[in-house]
């Protein structure tokens, strides 16, 4: 037995409305931003290290940010101590999903650090 055209396209549209009506759209895009204050507050860091003349952020990124998106507030706040606070410079609007950030490092002389200084980081730390 054969269909006619009319009834095979309703049969057709029925069929799709079925499957398409359970459609569900998923948000891929779930990733957290790189998207610190542009008002040079210091940004939640992912994690700091201070060790052997080297300061170490891991920040937030979606997959270009590099040393020149961040810059770096350097206070000396006594004898031979500083801190250090990083705030972003530049968004970065790449579309990676990084979940585990990007580590970036500076030598305290890139900072003005003298060596064997003590450094405090202001920003705070997230876990």
């Amino acid at each position: 037995m054969k269909l006619n055209t009319s009834i095979r396209l309703s049969l057709g549209a029925a069929t799709a409305a079925l499957f398409l009506g359970g459609c569900v759209i998923v948000d891929a895009d779930e990733h957290v931003r790189a998207d610190w204050s542009s008002d040079r507050s210091y940004g939640e860091l992912m994690g700091a290290d201070v060790t052997n003349g080297i300061v170490t952020a891991r920040v937030t990124s979606n997959g270009c940010t590099t040393k020149d998106f961040i810059g770096a507030d350097i206070d000396k706040t006594g004898e031979n101590r500083f801190s250090v606070g990083f705030y972003r410079e530049r968004q970065d609007y790449c579309e990676a999903y990084i979940p585990e950030g990007v580590e970036l490092s500076w030598s305290f002389e890139e900072l003005g650090i003298p060596q064997g200084a003590a450094v405090r980081i202001r920003n705070d730390i997230s876990n």
